[in-house]
């Protein structure tokens, strides 16, 4: 294939993978700087060149054929060794640049990511941030995410993961809700309490409470289930019931005397705090500028578990 060819291979396939991303021709033709008709004729090239359909179009959406999931994966292997090369070039002139896309949970992403952010892109002005804050799970190299930021349990081993923190969350509730109530002694206390309950738990409407190696686990009685936490919180700041909540959201409150800790010495299991990106032999120094920062910012107790260390229990 001629230089020039292979220019062109590299455009057409960049043009595919962001149609394939974004499952969307405007969309991807947005992301790409280029008008919709060029990025269609691009891919209409592609296809004439490998003979092959790669996209399904009809009048309401696009997908991907089974070539076209097939070439996606090659595709994708390839534009990631270019944008390995491009990294480690300009890792070697200096400060890291170039956009980065990152996928963040929506409310831990807006508490304590989204306020340190000024901070590193003053470190790094080179470096174009793109953030897309939800709360489902993303898939980095179809999406075309350069890093995500994940809470829980880790079930993707193709990714590489590093621990920034521990998600620890608590049993709470506000003094207005507790006053002229039995006090909460033993976790099974909670079956008779009005509980406000997260959907996504993964024991359901099971809460499981441990006290060193002694586990508990209760079954609880919902007066509100939200997939919502910012919601369950409102909630119990009202006097709705108690609520198990990550001290990233509650720290505040709990600091403040809004809501108090329940059953001390008990605990919800604690989950992980993780930076997460695809493989790769060469990590672009864009990635590593900003998993490093947030694990220097989050390093030892972070900056939400400090504004409880004296909250009042109850």
């Amino acid at each position: 294939m001629e230089r020039s060819e292979m220019r062109d291979r590299l455009e057409e396939m960049l043009s595919f993978a962001a149609v394939a991303r974004t499952l969307s021709f405007a969309d991807a033709a947005r992301e790409l700087g280029i008008n919709a008709s060029t990025l269609s004729r691009r891919i209409a090239r592609l296809e004439r060149a490998l003979g092959t359909a790669l996209l399904r179009r009809t009048t309401r959406r696009v997908s991907l054929t089974e070539a076209g999931a097939l070439y996606l994966e090659r595709c994708t292997d390839v534009l990631t060794r270019v944008e390995e090369a491009d990294a480690l070039v300009s890792g070697l002139g200096g400060a890291p640049r170039g956009r980065l896309r990152v996928a963040l949970p929506n409310l831990f992403g807006q508490l304590q990511v989204a306020p340190l952010l000024p901070e590193f892109m003053h470190r790094h002005p080179g470096i174009e941030l793109e953030l897309s804050f939800m709360d489902r799970y993303v898939d980095l190299v179809h999406e075309g995410f350069d890093v995500a930021i994940r809470i829980g349990t880790l079930t993707d081993s193709s990714l590489v993961a590093r621990r920034l923190a521990t998600n620890r969350r608590v049993l709470c509730a506000a003094p207005r809700y507790l006053r002229g109530r039995r006090p909460l002694t033993k976790p099974e206390d909670l079956a008779h309490q009005a509980c406000l309950h997260f959907s996504f738990f993964a024991d359901g409407e099971t809460w499981t409470l441990r006290r060193g190696e002694e586990r508990v686990a209760v079954r609880v009685r919902p007066v509100l289930r939200s997939d919502n936490a910012e919601a369950l919180r409102l909630a119990a700041v009202g006097g709705c019931g108690i609520a198990a909540l990550a001290t990233f959201l509650v720290g505040e409150d709990l600091h403040a005397g809004r809501l108090v800790r329940l059953l001390d010495g008990w605990s919800v299991p604690d989950a992980g705090v993780f930076a997460v990106h695809p493989p790769g032999r060469l990590v672009p120094s864009k990635v590593r500028a900003f998993v490093s920062f947030l694990a220097e910012r989050f390093a030892g107790t972070p900056p939400w578990e400090r504004a409880i260390t004296q909250a009042r229990l109850g």
